[in-house]
């Protein structure tokens, strides 16, 4: 095994972070999540990646999720730093056998590498051509939860809407926000205020997917999402739907998602995964551009505005 860097424990403190410490239950909630995104790493970094696909099968159901997360991270990290002439092997070797079931979330943890190093970094790791593209997505959180607020400060003054890449980097923003806000759905608005009226829709399928993969919605903050309307209101319930789908695939759901569901995107869980399912053919068909995996969340955006909902 290749040997990579620990993580300090530190990352999964938020109030060490300087994120926002909000309502107690949240923030337990949340750090429990990102100290299991630690615990993966560390087994990928300590057993390999295939070994550890074994103790990643003794973590508590609802923590799974983000370990696969950290060991996905971890796994790239192995890729990049192998010998000059070797071939990738670390992130293909978590996805075989059960690790097939946390692909979204491998694929955002192996896009974490994009937080540090050039963006179309993260979308190497993974080879399939559709899910590939969720690295983006997990470079813009990893940017957002390892630098915090003044980085997506900064990234409000930068993005371009017009730039296809952008509008990923910043739904993995969006999901760093429920982080760094802790779920304070009002602050978390006040920091999407910040951004471009183009770039905002992106922002909350970023937050309309950790709201609902995370959980820690509070009863005003499921007011506050409620209200949210137009094309940001589709794009929430798009990201809802990418966060059922996880869940489902996963055959894990914590208590609180079929809620989450309901009440943000207007159908079950199941239907809401369904949408995903039933765009993912058409996007496929148009290849293995960026352009294909934009395609496929217009297309769930659209069942999420139309009549059937």
């Amino acid at each position: 095994m290749t040997v990579i860097p620990a993580l300090p424990p530190t990352l999964a403190d938020f109030g060490r972070r300087g994120f926002r410490l909000g309502d107690a239950g949240v923030r337990e909630r949340l750090e429990g999540h990102a100290a299991a995104f630690l615990d993966g790493y560390d087994l990928v970094r300590r057993h390999g990646a295939a070994t550890a696909r074994e103790h990643l099968g003794e973590v508590a159901a609802g923590e799974r999720g983000f370990a696969y997360e950290g060991a996905g991270l971890a796994a790239a990290l192995a890729d990049l730093l192998r010998p000059a002439g070797r071939r990738r092997r670390h992130v293909d070797a978590l996805l075989a056998g059960p690790g097939g079931d946390y692909v979204h979330l491998v694929a955002v943890g192996a896009g974490w590498v994009g937080g540090f190093l050039p963006y179309a970094s993260a979308t190497r790791r993974v080879a399939d051509p559709l899910y590939r593209w969720l690295g983006l997505d997990g470079a813009g959180f990893a940017r957002g939860f390892l630098r915090g607020r003044r980085w997506i400060i900064r990234l409000a003054r930068r993005v371009n809407h017009r730039v296809p890449a952008h509008r990923v980097i910043c739904q993995g923003a969006g999901r760093s926000l429920w982080f760094v806000e802790c779920g304070d759905v009002e602050a978390i608005s006040w920091q999407v205020d910040r951004f471009p009226y183009g770039i905002r829709r992106e922002l909350w399928a970023g937050v309309g997917l950790a709201a609902c993969y995370a959980g820690g919605v509070t009863d005003a903050g499921f007011a506050l999402l409620a209200a949210v309307d137009g094309p940001c209101r589709d794009a929430l319930a798009q990201g809802i739907a990418f966060a059922a789908a996880a869940r489902c695939r996963s055959g894990h759901v914590p208590d609180g998602t079929r809620r989450t569901v309901a009440a943000l995107a207007g159908v079950s869980l199941e239907a809401a995964a369904a949408w995903t399912a039933t765009a993912e053919a058409p996007a496929r068909a148009h290849g293995a551009g960026l352009d294909a995996y934009l395609g496929w969340q217009a297309e769930i955006r659209d069942s999420a505005a139309g009549p059937a909902h």
